[in-house]
């Protein structure tokens, strides 16, 4: 398997060349040295796969099977601007790829004159990513798609830019691009009983709170449609999850990305996200962002009154809260992160289970239990009664 720090070289790569590419002459020899440590990653990689694809989703780039943010210092944002501009939202390198036809796919790239659909490549494809219902692409684009897996990635930018949205007061777009990201889950869990599976697995992420968000997701709407909620507010409750860590954009970065174990005076300001979140969501018409406000606010309540920021107890927290409180510590005690190890599902069931009737509605948790194999499937880890 290719290292995932050799992956994220290649867009620096290809940043750097097209930016030499601008300055420098052809001759000159920087010119042609990101090129040609762009050409010999391109080389190894593709000697394994056969093929690389680079994708342009949203605010990120993807590299085969893993995903990168703008959040990383070192994301070539430049790149990913240009080639939007150009309506290159993937490109793929065959095994093959010449020198001379890379430098020449490079100069194209740094011009930024000729039209994308005027060039065609013996080992070089691009074009616009196939659509996730499947809808055919306008003629000249790219014959592969990126794996269907990567509707997480997908998934993750639509939830990026509905936090950025809504913080900002404007949210109508982005809301209906989470309602799609949605029903596409809804859709998948009724056709396929381990697809949460997959897209958990997936957490080649560097923002967490994104992919976190997700999971919680497609968690929550696992447990609503287990417990018999009516189908017209499953998909509320879904897109309302993903919406329940919204309130960290108002939590300091030294803080919320600090890779190291929070001092009681930071902790007490990272519980003020739950307040953060409600108060960004507030004063909405909308039954949904009524719902999302709710769930932002109760989902760090627990059943014995123990928890912030009301300290409600029992069925005084709002049922939505209480399922996303419950997927919220599942995922965040699985999850690796700079400051700990990710917990073993043994010991993660362990622990929920100790919650139950404390931290937790105990209905719930036996009911999350139940569906756990199916989201993580580890049926054959967990022998029949165990």
């Amino acid at each position: 398997m290719i290292d995932k720090s050799y992956l994220f070289s290649v867009i620096l790569y290809m940043s750097q060349s097209i930016q030499s590419a601008q300055i420098y002459p052809e001759s000159h020899k920087r010119f042609h040295a990101p090129l040609t440590r762009l050409h010999a990653r391109i080389l190894r990689i593709t000697a394994v796969e056969g093929i690389l694809h680079i994708g342009v989703i949203g605010n990120h780039f993807v590299i085969g099977e893993s995903a990168y943010l703008e959040t990383n210092k070192f994301f070539p944002k430049k790149l990913l601007r240009e080639l939007r501009e150009r309506g290159i939202e993937k490109i793929s390198f065959k095994d093959g790829l010449t020198y001379g036809e890379l430098k020449q796919f490079i100069l194209f790239l740094a011009s930024g004159k000729e039209s994308p659909q005027n060039r065609k490549w013996e080992n070089i494809s691009y074009g616009v990513l196939t659509t996730f219902d499947g809808s055919s692409l306008p003629s000249g684009t790219l014959t592969q798609s990126i794996p269907k897996s990567h509707v997480l990635s997908g998934a993750t930018s639509v939830v990026k830019d509905i936090l950025a949205a809504i913080s900002r007061g404007n949210g109508g777009v982005s809301i209906r691009g989470g309602r799609d990201i949605v029903a596409d889950v809804m859709k998948g869990l009724h056709q396929d009983d381990f697809l949460i599976s997959r897209l958990s697995r997936l957490q080649d992420h560097d923002d967490y709170t994104v992919t976190h968000s997700l999971n919680v997701c497609t968690m929550v709407l696992a447990q609503a449609m287990r417990i018999g909620i009516h189908e017209n507010k499953i998909q509320e409750i879904g897109l309302s999850a993903l919406l329940h860590d919204i309130g960290k954009i108002g939590i300091p970065d030294s803080i919320l990305l600090k890779p190291a174990k929070l001092t009681p005076e930071e902790w007490e300001i990272m519980k003020t996200h739950t307040v953060i979140g409600a108060e960004l969501l507030a004063g909405s018409t909308s039954p949904l962002m009524k719902m999302a406000e709710v769930i932002t606010l109760t989902h760090h309540e627990k059943w014995d009154g123990s928890g912030y920021p009301k300290g409600l107890k029992g069925e005084d927290i709002p049922l939505v809260g209480r399922i996303a409180g419950l997927c919220d510590v599942f995922d965040a005690l699985t999850t690796k992160r700079p400051y700990k190890q990710a917990w073993t599902i043994d010991d993660t069931v362990a622990e929920i289970k100790k919650g139950s009737e404390r931290h937790f509605d105990p209905r719930l948790v036996e009911c999350f239990l139940k569906i756990l194999p199916e989201l993580l499937e580890i049926k054959k880890e967990y022998p029949e009664g165990s």
